[in-house]
């Protein structure tokens, strides 16, 4: 069952909500969905069946209520997977959209909403209400706190309004409730009043407790969640049963946090170690039996299940349905424990240097989910759960490939990623170490050659944090390779939740373009690129002014604008970039004659659609390459100097997950119209 099977569990899974083996009810309810999210609540004090260093108990003897009132109507999950940013906002876009996306936990000015920081791929709330139909008081996301208010809709074009987004407010404070009982009354409202077909509900205060509360405050908040939660499924079940009956009920945390023997224990969250990786998941519904599970379950398993019995198609979700979880029938007939729930395979990234090419693919497991091929090698290691994001440079001393691993390794404290770079020689692919022992769930790299050495530039953020702090913390980083010395000559540039990494090699050096915010309170609301001109001399490498291009100019202040290309000849630099306004979106191309420190004005080049917010644009020689969504599905325009109107080619899908171009000839990673991700050759 490859990915384009998904609309076939999707049909198979939309009974998920009925009775197994009893008569349904009169006036049976359409599927829905309910997710409690737990912020911020280890599997120690809810699912773990080891001591809690904490409770001194169980989670099951500790969180009483849940497990004797809910867990024995449903299928637990021990320790389901966050594999990317273990940190509300950015784990609630995961949860939502079923993949990873580059999101921070920027904060929020009220005054000013959510602004433009917003994820880029659809999210399940979007699907759902074009898929169904259904209007703002169907989709609703309920949470005790503003950060996430960005996640309520995605900057996907195609797509209409996300869900409405209902804070709920001390009104004698006139702040977000400190506590989770009156998300419980306002959520009983909601159902009271009619309920949602999808429904999400963030529940802050364990979290925040956490944080900033003193002794028990954290173990206190996870006692008063269990009775809580307990006591809400019983009035759910006893005040509106066809509800209940048509519901997919999924009670899980977006992240841990850490234990006692790391760092300053349960009070942080926010890097790699288990505590905080470990999420408990629990699902009831009418077909939903008392299982347990253990395996490798990813929270962007989560998006494409609930999709499932929404009966919606989710295809931009890389997780997996948790069809196993279930049991009886479906509509045809076919047992659930007879369907597949690990198939899918296919290219879902490619790139590509000269005359090679890497892609990034889906294997059909849960255990490993993806690899990385040049040239249809594998090059990634054997049997880790994921790899991801290759960066590809062709040389003629052989190709070099660096991307991302992240391996379950039994007992471990902690679960980082960390970066994998290959050098071909002989025939054969060599470690080329790397000099960052962890890096993020982001990190992408950029290669080039330039004096008979690798250069390599990638965002310095193992955590995926905000904060900038001082040389060598959150940033863009550089350095140098070579088979003698290994890794050298690495340099730093500022920069605040960097993404989006580019460079080129120029006369004096290397220019890179990096993705960065504004500091505080502008995090959100002005995202701008940075350019970093890198001077290498023979006996230093030195970084120069850093220079930020923004397109105020053509769309207006607070503006987001990132997905740099750069291109140079000499030093002549070129740079392609994606902005976007609240009433516009556009590509735009600036120069520089000295090498990166003083750049052109930027201009637009002619609109051809609406440009694909996830794609950055390519360089085709002296033609800029970018996707689109058009009249008739996605496309790549071309455009060079003076043209007044791109050429644009359909590629014969809606989606367009990744491109490459090589003298008018693209190579597109696109949905073949069933839900499975392919190749294909599109030309100019």
């Amino acid at each position: 069952m490859g990915n384009g099977d998904r609309g076939v569990v999707i049909a198979l899974l939309v009974l998920l909500g009925a009775c197994n083996g009893c008569a349904p009810p009169a006036d049976p309810l359409p599927p829905s969905v309910l997710v409690l999210v737990l912020d911020g609540v280890r599997t120690d004090e809810l699912s773990r069946t080891q001591t809690s260093d904490l409770t001194g108990v169980s989670g099951e003897a500790y969180a009483e209520e849940t497990w004797s009132r809910l867990a024995v109507r449903g299928t637990v999950v021990r320790a389901a997977l966050n594999q990317g940013v273990t940190i509300t906002a950015p784990a609630h876009a995961a949860l939502l959209t079923g993949r990873p996306e580059t999101f921070a936990n920027f904060p929020v000015e009220t005054d000013r909403g959510p602004g433009l920081y917003r994820p880029e791929l659809p999210t399940i709330f979007e699907a759902a209400r074009v898929t169904l139909g259904l209007g703002e008081d169907d989709v609703v996301l309920l949470a005790n706190t503003e950060l996430l208010s960005p996640i309520t809709a995605s900057l996907a074009p195609g797509f209409g309004e996300g869900a409405r987004y209902d804070l709920v407010i001390d009104p004698d404070r006139g702040e977000p409730a400190n506590d989770d009982a009156p998300v419980f009354e306002a959520l009983d409202a909601l159902i009271d009043a009619g309920p949602p077909r999808l429904l999400v509900v963030n529940l802050h205060d364990a979290d925040r407790a956490g944080h900033v509360g003193e002794g028990d405050a954290y173990i206190e908040g996870v006692l008063a969640l269990d009775e809580l939660l307990a006591d809400f499924y019983e009035r759910l079940r006893n005040a509106h049963p066809a509800y209940v009956e048509s519901l997919l009920l999924v009670v899980t945390t977006d992240h841990g946090r850490h234990r006692h023997d790391e760092d300053d224990g349960w009070h942080s969250h926010g890097d790699s170690c288990t505590g905080c990786r470990e999420l408990p998941m629990l699902l009831l519904g009418g077909t939903v039996p008392g299982l347990e599970l253990e395996g490798p379950i990813s929270q962007l398993d989560l998006a494409p299940t609930l999709a499932a019995h929404l009966g919606i198609p989710l295809p931009w979700a890389e997780g997996l349905p948790i069809v196993e979880a279930f049991e009886g029938t479906a509509q045809d007939g076919t047992p659930f424990e007879a369907l597949d729930p690990t198939a899918r395979t296919g290219t879902v990234s490619i790139v590509a240097s000269a005359a090679r090419t890497a892609d990034q693919r889906w294997l059909d497991g849960r255990s490993a989910r993806s690899e990385v091929r040049v040239d249809g090698a594998v090059v990634s290691t054997s049997g880790v759960y994921a790899a991801e994001a290759p960066a590809l440079l062709d040389t003629a001393a052989g190709a070099r490939v660096c991307f991302r691993e992240l391996d379950l390794v039994e007992g471990a404290g902690f679960l980082p990623w960390r970066a994998r770079c290959r050098a071909e020689a002989d025939g054969a692919w060599v470690e080329m170490g790397f000099p960052d022992e962890e890096v993020g769930p982001f990190f992408r790299a950029a290669l080039v050659e330039r004096d008979g050495r690798t250069w390599g530039a990638w965002p310095n953020n193992p955590h995926a944090g905000t904060d900038v702090g001082a040389e060598g913390g959150v940033g863009l980083a550089i350095a140098a390779w070579d088979a003698e010395t290994g890794w050298t000559d690495r340099v730093w540039a500022r920069a605040i939740f960097p993404t989006d990494v580019a460079l080129v090699a120029t006369t004096r050096g290397l220019v890179a373009a990096v993705g960065t915010s504004l500091g505080d309170p502008d995090y959100r609301y002005t995202r701008r690129v940075r350019i970093v001109p890198v001077l290498v001399g023979e006996s230093a490498v030195t970084v120069d002014e850093a220079v930020e291009v923004t397109l105020d100019g053509l769309l207006g202040p607070d503006t987001r604008v990132e997905h740099a290309a750069l291109s140079a000849e000499g030093d002549i630099v070129s740079m392609a970039l994606l902005g976007r306004s609240e009433a516009e979106v556009l590509v735009a191309i600036a120069t520089s004659a000295d090498g990166g420190r003083a750049w052109s004005a930027p201009v637009a080049v002619p609109e051809g659609g609406a440009p694909l917010p996830h794609l950055a644009p390519a360089w085709d020689g002296e033609f800029v390459v970018w996707g689109v969504l058009g009249d008739h599905g996605a496309a790549l325009c071309r455009a060079g100097p003076g043209d007044s109107v791109p050429a644009c080619v359909e590629i014969g899908s809606d989606r367009l997950q990744s491109f490459v171009v090589r003298d008018g000839v693209a190579t597109v990673v696109r949905d073949d119209a069933v839900g499975a991700w392919g190749t294909g050759v599109v030309r100019w």
